[in-house]
Order: structure tokens, then C-alpha cells, then sequence
């Protein structure tokens, strides 16, 4: 398992990242109150252009959740970096968050993405989960 973390306008986010057999969970959370909120499920697929990868995806959101927007872009990137099929949880909510904070949230959401993408690499994370 991978776990990074990332403070924003003293704002605590977490992902953890973990194989399952050939698959990967992602878990994004955060805030006053880390609970489910979407859930996207994403497989990576031959990109209709023929280049390179890209994903065919699923979204599950619970009743007025924007958590899809974020739970997208994890699934998505993480499943072509990977190869594999990924699910990203995502559920960050805090009280009173004016829209600059949403965005700094969003921002550092992004940030932070690029360190979990950097975390996988090239490592194969899937056979280092079965030692």
C-alpha cells in the first residue's frame, strides 16, 4: 500500500493506494469529515485514437456528492499509468468552504495526484503486493 498525504489552508487530504490481486483501490478522503461520496471505476483500454491508453469509466455518486470530479481524474490516470483496473473513493467535505477554497482543495488535489502517480512509476506495484 501507498499512502500520501497533503495539507491545504490546514486542510488534511489523504490517498491510499492498494493492489488487490490485479486491481487497484484508491482512497482520496479528507476534511472535517472523510466519508464516500463517489466512487468512479475505471479500465484501461486501447485509446480509439490507437495511441497509447485510455479508460472506459463508471461513476457512482451518493445524493448532491461533487466528489466525482476528483474521483474521475484519480481512476482515470492512475488505471493508464498502471494498466490496470482501478476504483478511486473519494469523500472530502468541509463546513463552510467558500469557492477559493473548493479551488485550493482541487489544486492541491492535482498536486497531489502527481505524487501518487510519481509513487507508482514504473514499480510494478501489483507483484510487490504479493510478497
Amino acid at each position: 500500500m501507498i499512502t500520501l498525504k497533503k495539507v491545504m489552508d490546514q486542510i488534511n487530504i489523504q490517498c491510499d493506494i492498494i493492489p488487490m490481486g490485479e486491481d487497484l483501490t484508491v482512497l482520496l478522503y479528507g476534511g472535517d469529515l472523510p466519508h464516500i461520496g463517489s466512487t468512479v471505476l475505471s479500465i484501461p483500454r486501447a485509446s480509439l485514437t490507437g495511441e497509447g491508453l485510455s479508460t472506459t469509466s463508471s461513476v457512482l455518486n451518493c445524493l448532491g456528492h461533487k466528489d466525482d470530479v476528483l474521483a474521475r481524474i484519480f481512476a482515470e490516470k492512475i488505471a493508464v499509468r498502471s494498466n490496470h483496473t482501478t476504483v478511486c473513493i473519494c469523500g472530502i467535505h468541509v463546513d463552510g468552504l467558500s469557492g477559493d477554497g473548493i479551488k485550493a482543495i482541487y489544486d492541491g488535489c492535482l498536486v497531489l495526484l502527481d505524487e501518487v502517480l510519481a509513487a507508482i512509476g514504473n514499480e510494478n506495484l501489483l507483484l510487490s503486493s504479493h510478497k
